[in-house]
């Protein structure tokens, strides 16, 4: 597996339109080839097990949020055979006009992983996958 991975530091008061925007960008992601993305919202920053919290790294204010998306691809060919094709969409583009109003582009930050392991409990992974999952629905439908 393949993740881009991008950390968004999103004001609260933008929350509902960036993940709108997110999630129709990412369906042109998958339009063009992509596995699919996901994207996290933090719920619990705070230091365990020896471990400093995320915010001691990242800084955020008191009026941010911080998400987690995750671009899944095969692997870095698949990613650079897919990406020329999102890159000239012209919705991806109005997409992108939108997000840059959202939020501070600059404080994203943005890296490329390559799997070195999965290790996944077969019963419980299959077992999350049956269970029905809260999940926000976008007010968009594809």
């Amino acid at each position: 597996m393949y993740l881009v991975v991008y950390l968004h530091r999103v004001p609260r008061s933008r929350e509902e339109v960036f993940r709108a925007v997110v999630h129709r960008a990412n369906e042109v992601f998958r339009r063009h080839g992509a596995i699919g993305a996901t994207l996290l919202e933090m719920s619990d920053p705070r230091a365990k097990y020896g471990c400093s919290g995320l915010l001691d790294g990242v800084d955020l204010t008191p009026d941010e949020v911080l998400y987690v998306e995750l671009n899944h691809f095969h692997d870095r060919a698949h990613f650079e055979e897919v990406m020329p094709k999102v890159d000239i969409d012209p919705e991806l583009e109005e997409l992108y006009k939108t997000f840059v109003e959202t939020l501070d582009t600059s404080r994203i930050l943005r890296g490329e992983f390559s799997t070195v392991f999965e290790l996944f409990n077969p019963a419980e992974r299959e077992r999350y996958q049956q269970t029905p999952h809260a999940q926000w629905e976008p007010a968009h439908q594809e």
